[in-house]
């Protein structure tokens, strides 16, 4: 029995395959031919072009001696050509339909890091070159040179984001993009957004085994995706194959430092021309970084498998569904730098996702996508052991609650013996500095989260005269089964034009509507447009392109806020969270686009935020309150070597984002006017560098994470002295910064064989990514990968 929600849209689905499926019939096809070439002229020989038709490829063939190239397609449909070639960046050219042979040229500018196709900017597939939005793109091959574990360890490469974590892989993740909170970015996975209610997502419950490709727009995007796509849009791709592709089998295996394990296979290919398929499963377990200190095993371990699978219907419909599930199951630790010990600490997560996509073309111009998806997501969080109170010693410096930097910072942590001789000598065991204790309780709690969204989406593509028009509609319905009465549904359109003059300047206009159940209407714009001042073309100075973006985001609540939680009381009187954000940005390549510099200005207005708000309903109770937010502005830079230099790759990013709290209400020390935000810093920055000799690949990568406003959460007591007379309640809100560096080694042993060895934290470097969570130590892990096509 189909549930009830769905049965609309299945008759929507049932509608388009009678429209589609009379034109099943075999047809000869058209040919559609011409030259592929570089901005130099020279002709590209080996290219690959792919015909794309209601999604899916129908044929494909490769360009000559001569750079020339012919394709077979179905007459009288809309066309997509993909066209590849190594060392040059991925093009999409859309063809309208044709029933005579059509000539189409194309030409391929050098290919930058991970400068493949995008299609979450706009709804739709677009060669990077047009693009006019602040888009990172990290491939299969990047993320194994990073030799990344969870998608958390992916995104810290990625220029304006910030990702904060406890330290231990499988701990809480959360990312900041451009000074924004952790729930302002929208997450997919194969197009099904995976957040949890008001935003919430934990990237480190995402293997970086999983991920076959990653985009991530920055700002605000909710004119196309809608609610919680305020700072950010990040897409997972998991790996899929082409109808006309060899069956692959794939997978990989490692081990090293902490008891890690990480493993995973993949099959993946197509049948008959007409049929695609892919499935893995992937595995990861460790024993966690600070084992020895605690009292109770650390391990984490994860298991997801995934699926998907394709089909035609003739030359105009195409059908394709997948599914993913994920288990994981670790431990909370508590703030080991404070002493803290904490047995009996849970964190476990199911989560399941699944979609079915039609695809759909109807004349010469129109194509469209009906989507059925589904999201759910199961967690127990909590402290099953009441242990001893813990006792705190430790030397401050700072001024105690004054503002980001000048607020409290550690020095060290002391035992009780010292502690009790410092205070008996003045409390002021140096210059500028004081003492502070503080007993913590632990007690028992259970926190069990269940959360449901079956989601339809539409969108129709209408091309005219080079140009694309989209529509669309979005329906979703969320939902806690813990919580009666909590469903919350919201219906959506969306229209968006694509407008292109003479293939240099490049325009995206569109706007969103949502009606959001028990708030209001919301409509939210966008506008961005770019293009190349300095055309793509050989020389020392070989293009200058600049763009500009300005966009509305909107977020909901969480359950939490709105609902009430264990420890705080429903508000329902929320309002929905606003963004307006900005970006300005200039790029240029230069020495015939060897060298790429990409310069981004963003400004953030975020407004009517959600605040944690210590019982101002007058009961005493906490509960949450709108204020009026906070701003954010700053700088990316991206630096790419394109093409390798004597065998050398290298690029470099860095970000300074000024961000701070606007607002008459001060609801906590965290909260208050003049504050910068929790846990972004203010630089930021990123560095990698690649040396391919032979068979071997040597990389080497580094992080840097400048000084943040963060908080202990410890509400330490200070000890008087001669220079703070009188005892006051203060915590830890300077969190240093750090530098991370790693290194790995790759050795192709065969075509379809590579062994790796990978090293973190090469310094060993102490650092906390979070105030009391000490990052993870040198580690060090070996392992191979393996590549098998089925001839």
């Amino acid at each position: 029995m189909l549930c009830a929600p769905f049965r609309p849209f299945a008759r929507v689905f049932l509608i388009l395959c009678s429209v589609a499926a009379p034109i099943a019939s075999a047809q000869v096809g058209v040919g559609v031919e011409g030259t592929v070439s570089d901005t130099s002229g020279a002709v590209i020989v080996g290219a690959r072009v792919a015909a794309i038709v209601a999604g899916r490829a129908v044929a494909s063939t490769t360009s000559g001696g001569d750079g020339a190239y012919r394709i077979d397609v179905p007459p009288g449909v809309p066309v997509e050509l993909l066209v590849h070639a190594d060392g040059f960046a991925d093009q999409a050219i859309s063809l309208q339909g044709a029933v005579v042979v059509t000539r189409h040229d194309v030409t391929l500018r050098v290919g930058g890091v991970s400068d493949t196709l995008v299609v979450t900017a706009s709804r739709g597939v677009e060669s990077r070159a047009t693009v006019t939005e602040s888009v990172t793109l990290l491939t299969r091959a990047d993320i194994e040179a990073l030799g990344s574990a969870s998608l958390a360890d992916v995104m810290q490469y990625v220029p304006g984001v910030h990702v904060t974590s406890a330290g231990r892989e499988g701990a809480v993740a959360s990312m900041f993009s451009r000074g924004g909170e952790s729930d302002y970015n929208l997450v997919l996975i194969d197009g099904v957004r995976v957040n949890q209610s008001g935003g919430i997502f934990d990237f480190s419950r995402i293997s970086a085994a999983d991920i076959d490709r990653l985009e991530v727009v920055r700002g605000a995007q909710s004119s196309l995706w809608g609610s919680d796509a305020m700072g950010a849009v990040v897409h997972i791709f998991t790996r899929r194959a082409g109808a006309t592709d060899a069956a692959q089998v794939s997978g990989s295996a490692e081990g090293g430092s902490l008891g890690t394990f990480r493993g995973h296979a993949r099959v993946n290919g197509g049948a008959g021309r007409r049929v695609e398929y892919a499935a893995g499963v992937s595995r990861r377990r460790s024993e966690g970084a600070f084992s020895s200190l605690l009292a109770e095993p650390d391990r984490f371990e994860e298991t997801a498998v995934d699926a998907t699978a394709g089909g035609t219907i003739g030359a105009r419909l195409s059908v394709r569904g997948g599914v993913r599930y994920a288990a994981g199951s670790g431990r909370s630790v508590g703030q080991i730098t404070y002493g803290s010990r904490d047995t009996g600490g849970v964190y476990d997560t199911h989560d399941l996702s699944g979609h079915v996509d039609l695809f759909h073309s109807l004349g010469s111009r129109f194509s469209g996508t009906a989507s059925v998806n589904y999201f759910r997501y199961k967690s127990v969080s909590g402290d099953t052991v009441a242990d001893p109170a813990v006792l705190t010693y430790v030397v401050l410096s700072g001024t105690p609650n004054a503002l980001f930097p000048h607020g409290t910072r550690l020095v060290r942590v002391i035992d009780a013996a010292e502690f009790d001789a410092l205070a008996a000598a003045g409390a002021a065991p140096a210059p500028g500095q004081f003492l502070a204790a503080r007993e913590s309780f632990d007690f028992p709690f259970t926190s069990a989260t269940a959360f449901r969204r079956p989601a339809f989406r539409y969108q129709g593509d209408y091309a005219w005269g080079g140009q694309r028009l989209s529509v669309g509609y979005d329906w979703e319905q969320e939902s806690n089964p813990s919580v009666p009465e909590s469903a919350l549904g919201n219906h959506a359109v969306f229209v968006q034009q694509e407008l292109t003059l003479r293939n240099r300047w490049f325009a995206t206009v569109g706007a969103r509507v949502d009606r959001k159940d028990t708030y209001d209407t919301f409509v939210s714009p966008k506008i961005s447009v770019g293009g190349y001042l300095l055309p793509l073309r050989s020389g020392a100075f070989s293009s200058l392109k600049v763009f500009g973006n300005v966009g509305a985001g909107i977020k909901s609540p969480t359950y939490d806020e709105r609902f009430g939680g264990a420890f705080t009381d429903p508000s329902p009187g929320l309002q929905v969270e606003h963004a307006r954000t900005g970006d300005t940005g200039v790029e240029a390549t230069f020495a015939d686009q060897r060298f790429r510099v990409l310069g981004t200005y963003f400004d953030n207005d975020f407004r009517d935020q959600v605040a944690y708000a210590g019982g101002t309903g007058g009961d005493g109770i906490p509960d949450y309150v709108n204020v009026d937010g906070s701003t954010a502005h700053g700088w990316e830079v991206e630096w790419a070597l394109q093409r390798p230099v004597a065998g050398v790759t290298a690029s470099a990013t860095y970000a300074y984002v000024d961000h701070r709290v606007v607002t008459n209400l001060s609801t906590s020390q965290q909260f208050q006017p003049g504050q910068p935000l929790l846990r972004r810093p203010r630089h930021a920055g990123s560095a990698r560098i690649g040396y391919l000799w032979r068979r071997a690949v040597v990389s080497f990568d580094a992080r840097m994470v400048g000084d943040r406003h963060d908080h202990s959460f410890l509400f330490l007591r200070t000890v008087p002295n001669a220079t703070m007379p009188s005892a006051v309640t203060t915590d830890i809100t300077v969190n240093p910064g750090h530098t991370v560096m790693g290194a790995s080694l790759d050795l192709r042993a065969h075509d379809a064989v590579t062994f790796f060895l990978r090293v973190d934290n090469i310094r060993d470097a102490a650092y906390e990514n979070v105030l009391g969570y000490p990052g993870a130590p040198r580690t060090l892990v070996a392992g191979a990968r393996f590549n098998v096509t089925m001839r």
